[in-house]
């Protein structure tokens, strides 16, 4: 039988793989973080000539303590290993970030620290591997590997003020970690300037551990001010110690009167734009991507070393929202490659240097561009990173933008994670299915040869797990919904099994796959092995399925979801032998807002549910999140409204847990508190976990046990 301490183990049976994979520039060695015990990774490197793994760095022997910036990290990332999180590598240097301090090995030698680097974050090696620069202080620094002299880029820092760095929403709403960049040359770097002192701070109380302290973040809510972002231009000669600032409003200078009427006004009334990413072109140009905060325009923008504004390279409109392409490339001829979903689906974005664009591929289906992974200049190739069957799996596909022509080098049914090298010489493929855990191969010189890195060897046979069924329900006009069924082995009951909702809904999630993490779910499995039968939907609003797929929760949460996940509740109730009047519902943050509406909206259906650190008011939640789906409160007032859960609480009529951490940095606690206010005032029973110490991401192992037992014996005891 599965323990509660099986349920909360990592890495689960099966996933113990390698992270953060990433080529040398040559190509000829492959880098990763691993864990061969435990939860802590080092540092490993394997030489494709020699087929030889070789440990680099283990994590230098210091407080077994995260520092508060790395615990933030490990936050915004979701990453629950412990360990090295962070390493660069150029020519024979490695460098570590480790607990605020650098460390620097030479030629595959010992790992030592550099001096007078306490406190340093955002450490990055320059281009010729012989310094490298990192934020102290809140200012941006560069120091030589050769005696560690330093060299301050910035020095204006002040409490609000910092360089270099990523403010809180490009983190976490963006996927921007980044607050510099190197020119390839070395000789330029592109910095930010953040600046949050007109922010409000919001305190966040520590309580729980000895002693009670407050924890100050400067949070952008909906319809506030968000940080204000410069970006800079500073030469690295010792000579110049002038930062030339860009001016990111180009929005109002250069207009496209083909985009019409509606984007021009937004053009020039919008002024304020969040700053997404940074590419250096050969001849020390820089392209800047912004997107207006309303995010309905997009702008690739062109700027010289001297902060010249040089032009628009390419744009888009929209009349709802636009989303953030993932990783974009520009080539020795200044072609940009990269990603946009203008046509309903992600494609493949290439635009030549006069601004003329086109979308490859053609005949591609209803298959969605997840990422460009890497380019070949030379043979106008991209390495992709794409769904298949209905996003149900992933592939790679390697695709020529100058005829369209595309190939699928992962033909293999199931999911591949894929990292590729430089110009594509190599790729290594991380493959699993629901009956098989993950296979890491190499693959070179387009797959004349495989060589088998880690075979995890797991099967659900050898762990004894029942699969989950995979079904698909049709709702609205004729959308096929994917879902997973777990059941349980045997002979139902004559009244059939209670059912166990888990949901998130939200977008830019994902909760069905064919992919072994969904088969060693082993909250699904406890559920199961005692008489559950637990579903998974993804419901429309869900990620990788495309532009229009995700719509209908534009300017209004909760309603198409919950419709979508009722109407999967009523198709496994018709295909399964389930108990319709003991349905249940568990989820955390957009799940916990999820769960939380199933029981007030939806209380003849859901009868108990487990809400995790929910949003009750999207109001007190972020700018960029929100604001990209809802608007503001002054612009959708009726959306917020109808949103929102606090004025619904009075409808609950069966049994709640709600689950938050106390100091949550990301959903904050207010919400459960209004919750639970809300939830007296309407003399509604309920029951309640408050974890002192956890955050968003419950990150302690007792914590967690703790938390996942209670959520599991509220079902078995209620339900």
């Amino acid at each position: 039988m599965i323990t509660i301490q099986d349920v909360t183990a990592f890495p689960r049976p099966g996933m113990r793989i390698p992270g953060s994979l990433s080529f040398s520039e040559d190509g000829t060695t492959l880098y990763y973080l691993f864990a061969d015990k435990g939860t802590s990774r080092s540092l490993w490197a394997y030489e494709l000539r020699r087929a030889k793994h070789q440990l680099l760095a283990e994590p230098p022997a210091l407080s077994t303590t995260d520092t508060y910036h790395e615990e933030m990290l490990r936050q915004r990332a979701r990453l629950r290993w412990d360990g090295i999180a962070n390493y660069d590598t150029k020519k024979d240097v490695v460098l570590i970030s480790y607990r605020d301090r650098v460390y620097i090995s030479r030629a595959n030698g010992p790992l030592r620290a550099v001096p007078e680097t306490n406190g340093a974050i955002a450490a990055s090696l320059a281009p010729d591997g012989k310094s490298f620069l990192c934020v102290m202080e809140g200012d941006l620094c560069q120091i030589s590997l050769d005696g560690g002299t330093r060299r301050w880029l910035t020095r204006q820092a002040q409490p609000g003020i910092s360089y270099g760095v990523a403010e809180y929403v490009a983190q976490e709403e963006l996927d921007r970690h980044q607050g510099y960049w190197l020119s390839p040359d070395g000789a330029f770097v592109a910095l930010t300037e953040v600046d949050e002192r007109h922010i409000p701070e919001f305190p966040i109380i520590h309580q729980g551990a000895r002693g009670v302290w407050p924890e100050w973040h400067r949070y952008p809510f909906v319809g506030s001010p968000n940080a204000r972002v410069r970006l800079g231009v500073k030469s690295l000669s010792e000579n110049d110690a002038v930062v030339r600032w860009l001016d990111l409003g180009g929005s109002s200078r250069v207009l496209d009167s083909a985009a019409g009427a509606d984007f021009n006004r937004e053009s020039r009334s919008e002024e304020e734009r969040y700053l997404i990413d940074v590419l250096w072109t050969r001849d020390r140009r820089i392209l800047v991507l912004t997107l207006s905060r309303r995010q309905r325009h997009l702008a690739w923008d062109a700027y010289s070393v001297e902060g010249t504004y040089l032009g628009r390279l390419y744009e888009e409109v929209s009349g709802d929202w636009i989303e953030r392409p993932g990783r974009s490339f520009v080539t020795a001829d200044n072609v940009l490659v990269s990603t946009t979903e203008r046509n309903g689906l992600r494609r493949l974005l290439v635009v030549d240097g006069d601004g003329a664009f086109h979308l490859w591929p053609n005949q591609f289906g209803d298959r969605v561009i997840l990422e460009v992974l890497a380019i070949n200049e030379e043979s106008h190739e991209a390495w992709l990173w794409a769904t298949r069957n209905q996003a149900l799996e992933r592939m790679l596909v390697k695709l020529n933008w100058v005829t369209g022509h595309w190939i699928e080098l992962t033909p293999e049914p199931g999911w591949h994670e894929v990292v590729v090298a430089p110009g594509g010489k190599a790729w290594v493929d991380q493959w699993s299915t629901l009956e098989k855990s993950p296979q890491v191969r190499l693959v070179r010189d387009q797959a004349s040869e495989t060589a088998l890195l880690m075979d995890s060897t797991h099967s659900n046979e050898d762990l004894n797990l029942n699969v989950p069924e995979l079904f698909s329900v049709v709702v609205g006009d004729a959308v096929p919904l994917n879902g997973l069924m777990y059941c349980p082995l045997g002979e139902a009951p004559a009244r059939g099994w209670p059912l166990v909702v888990f949901v998130y809904g939200g977008p830019h999630a994902q909760r069905v796959a064919l992919d072994w993490g969904e088969t060693v779910d082993f909250e699904a499995q406890y559920l199961t092995e005692r008489g559950f039968a637990v579903m998974k939907l993804d419901n429309r609003g869900s990620a990788n399925r495309g532009h229009q797929f995700v719509r209908p929760v534009f300017e209004r949460f909760g309603e198409v979801e919950l419709a979508d996940q009722i109407a999967g509740v009523r198709y496994v109730a018709q295909r399964w032998p389930v108990d319709l009047r003991r349905i249940g519902i568990y989820g955390w943050s957009y799940g916990g807002y999820m769960t939380l509406r199933a029981l007030f909206m939806a209380p003849e259906i859901f009868r108990v549910g487990v809400a995790g650190a929910p949003v009750t008011d999207f109001r007190w939640y972020d700018t960029a999140y929100t604001e990209r789906f809802l608007g503001t409160d002054s612009t959708n007032r009726a959306g917020y409204d109808a949103t929102a859960l606090l004025d619904k609480a009075k409808r609950l009529q069966g049994k709640l847990l709600l689950i938050h951490g106390l100091v949550d940095e990301n959903v904050h606690f207010r919400h459960s508190a209004a919750l639970i206010q809300a939830l007296i005032d309407a003399g509604r029973d309920f029951d309640l976990l408050v974890l002192p110490e956890s955050r968003h991401m419950v990150s302690d192992t007792q914590t967690n046990l703790y938390q996942k037992r209670k959520m599991l014996e509220y079902f078995e005891r209620h339900l």
